[in-house]
């Protein structure tokens, strides 16, 4: 019986939320303007669909866009870079920004459609960051 208990547990402890693209659009912007720096910049509200995630695992599904020559930095789009993966209506909630384990990283091709885990960060008004940042992330076979 005990033997039960501590494998169930341990699946949810390394269980994660699959989620789509569609609950990451449960965001709103307003230009705000940051008088230290002299700049307008987005913050972003998030919705109720999308807070109880903020820290949560989470495993999403997009493709591979290269940030830097070097495949060190990345984000996971909704769209292919190939069809211009933020043209056509797309905004900041359809990229997510992944913060790579060491173990992941490694040079992933353009447009690559691949399952990803990690943690879900949101990011309301860090102009360092996207809107969307997946820490630890790695690749699910």
């Amino acid at each position: 019986m005990s033997f039960l208990f501590v494998l169930s547990v341990t699946t949810l402890i390394h269980s994660q939320t699959t989620i789509d693209w569609a609950v990451l659009s449960d965001v709103k912007f307003e230009v705000k303007y940051d008088k230290e720096i002299g700049i307008s910049f987005e913050e972003a509200t998030f919705g109720p669909g999308i807070v109880p995630l903020d820290g949560q695992q989470v495993a999403l599904t997009g493709y591979m866009i290269p940030l830097d020559g070097f495949g060190v930095a990345y984000a996971l789009s909704r769209n292919p870079n190939s069809s211009c993966f933020f043209c056509g209506g797309a905004g900041p909630e359809t990229v997510i920004e992944l913060k790579l384990k060491p173990a992941a990283m490694r040079r992933y091709r353009t447009d690559d459609r691949l399952l990803f885990k990690g943690i879900l960060q949101i990011n309301r008004s860090n102009l360092d960051n996207f809107t969307y940042v997946m820490l630890e992330a790695e690749p699910v076979n």
